[in-house]
């Protein structure tokens, strides 16, 4: 099982579940070492209607306001609790159970948490969701507190249709995966990740053809994530792990997704009219500790090799379904889980003594949502 990070990366045949998440386990070791259902967003439209100065980062237009998540409510509600280990996804310690342990909601605000060891010793019982209803465009808000240190690898991303990735396309890769924020142990910044893929009979290789076959089994995978690159890295915050568990403070982690272009911030600044539409994002001042790192990245379709490298299974496989920016054209959903490790160079993997051991101090990790909100560009 190979899984560089690359657009030349292949893999041939996996079980399903393991196709989902499988290459973003290898990314990290660098890092360490150096949604199809019943509702989009009608009326959105093209980034051109967002005026944007990609320079600086700053987008001007109008928000709606389409959702905001009841986080008070019981979680089952607007989330489907996932139940599945991941022995087959990214290998990480991580027993994904809904037993009310590890997904919950407490003073208004909704809770994953790493909740305790397995029988065994050999995984942890965390929590993972997937929201129940689609979107399909729009600018999306987290107010989030992630947990850090003990080798925990948290994130906030989106998925078409369940938790194989199953979108119009094919199951993942070929349907797409966005990561507004993937961030592990005492690192300072998140990624923000787009993979995308298509069906090929010999991997990535210039020789290989390109097949119709939604991606199973052979398919290549290309994803804006390269290890000898820190072009998808945006600066978050420092943390010291020498205590023990930590948390970086809560922060506003920001997707805006228009067709050709999706964009991520953290703590930008947001202002609004008297009417509360959303009329601009400003990006935070780069800190001074930040090691040069942004607070902010973009991917333009037409400078994304890894985006566009898709453009040709599209056209061949979907002539009348596909739109220039696909696989991203499509519904997904909103997904959160907190896993340990599994990454490339984590000391735990699934079924290993040192979930409990190395590990093991991750029990009892939260990942603390107080706001997911969903906005419409309006023409």
């Amino acid at each position: 099982f190979r899984s560089p990070w690359s657009s030349g990366s292949h893999i041939t045949s996996l079980a399903a579940a393991a196709m989902v998440v499988a290459l973003r386990v290898a990314s990290f070791a660098a890092l360490i070492l150096a949604c199809r259902a019943d509702a989009s967003l009608r009326g959105s439209v093209g980034a051109e209607h967002a005026k944007e100065a990609s320079q600086d980062g700053v987008v001007i237009g109008k928000f709606v306001l389409h959702r905001r998540f009841n986080l008070s409510l019981p979680p089952e509600r607007d989330f489907d609790i996932i139940e599945i280990p991941d022995a087959g996804l990214t290998h990480s310690c991580s027993n994904y159970t809904n037993d009310g342990t590890t997904v919950f909601t407490r003073d208004g605000r909704l809770v994953l948490k790493v909740a305790s060891h397995c029988e065994g010793g050999g995984c942890v019982n965390s929590g993972r969701v997937m929201s129940k209803e689609s979107f399909k465009y729009g600018l999306f808000t987290f107010s989030a507190k992630v947990p850090k240190c003990n080798h925990i690898w948290p994130a906030l991303w989106l998925l078409p249709n369940n938790t194989h990735g199953e979108g119009s396309y094919g199951r993942w890769p070929c349907s797409g995966e966005i990561d507004v924020l993937e961030t592990v142990h005492d690192i300072s910044f998140g990624n923000f990740n787009l993979v995308a893929g298509y069906g090929s009979s010999g991997g990535c290789a210039a020789s290989a053809e390109t097949l119709c076959n939604q991606c199973q089994p052979g398919y290549c995978t290309s994803t804006t994530m390269n290890p000898m690159s820190s072009h998808d890295r945006y600066f978050v915050e420092e943390v010291d792990c020498s205590r023990g568990s930590a948390s970086w403070e809560e922060h506003l982690f920001v997707l805006d997704w228009q067709p050709d272009r999706l964009s991520t911030w953290i703590d930008p600044t947001l202002s609004y009219d008297a009417d509360g539409h959303l009329t601009a994002l400003t990006p935070k001042p780069m800190p001074a500790n930040s090691h040069g790192m942004p607070t902010w990245r973009t991917y333009h379709r037409e400078t994304t090799p890894t985006w566009t490298a898709v453009g040709s299974f599209m056209e061949k496989c979907f002539p009348d379904q596909a739109a220039a920016d696909a696989p991203f054209d499509d519904r997904f959903k909103i997904v959160l889980n907190i896993a340990v490790g599994g990454y490339g160079g984590a000391p735990c993997t699934w079924g290993s003594s040192a979930c409990q051991g190395t590990c093991g101090g991750a029990v009892g990790s939260e990942l603390i949502l107080s706001d997911i909100s969903v906005w419409e560009l309006m023409l």
